[in-house]
């Protein structure tokens, strides 16, 4: 009989998910902040004001920017935990929510009025999308 051989010992259980958590939320920022901000630019000209104020078209496209960086957020984040629980993608969605909340429970902001609707809407539509890409690359990962 041989001696077995030495392996590598195994990776922590915690570090898939942390890189997971952080790449989607990577994911989400780098769509939602130069969208965001290139939108904001192209509805006010060269001149920056001190009040910016969106059109309700305008804030119909940050919505869907949100949500589309959110979806991309949870796809990521459930697709580098393939195999493991949804736990980081619910953890990322709840992250995502709860930041987009903070403006909501604040107040309004005198430099950068937005109506409650448009605050409320972008909270409930990062939750929905993560939830939503999460659950989707899950069903996918596990057809056969």
């Amino acid at each position: 009989m041989t001696a077995p051989t030495a392996s590598a010992p195994p990776t922590s259980s915690m570090i898939r998910p942390a890189i997971a958590l952080l790449a989607g939320l990577g994911v989400s920022i780098l769509i939602i902040a130069p969208v965001t901000v290139f939108v904001v630019a192209m509805m006010h000209g060269a001149g920056y004001p001190q009040v910016v104020a969106l059109s309700p078209s305008g804030l119909a496209v940050l919505l869907a920017v949100n949500a589309l960086g959110a979806f991309a957020g949870g796809f990521v984040t459930a697709r580098i935990t393939e195999g493991r629980s949804f736990y980081t993608t619910f953890v990322l969605a709840l992250v995502l929510f709860t930041s987009a909340m903070v403006p909501v429970l604040r107040g309004a902001e005198p430099a950068n009025p937005r109506p409650r609707w448009f605050l409320v809407g972008m909270a409930i539509a990062v939750l929905v999308s993560a939830l939503m890409a999460g659950f989707l690359e899950r069903r996918r990962q596990a057809a056969p």
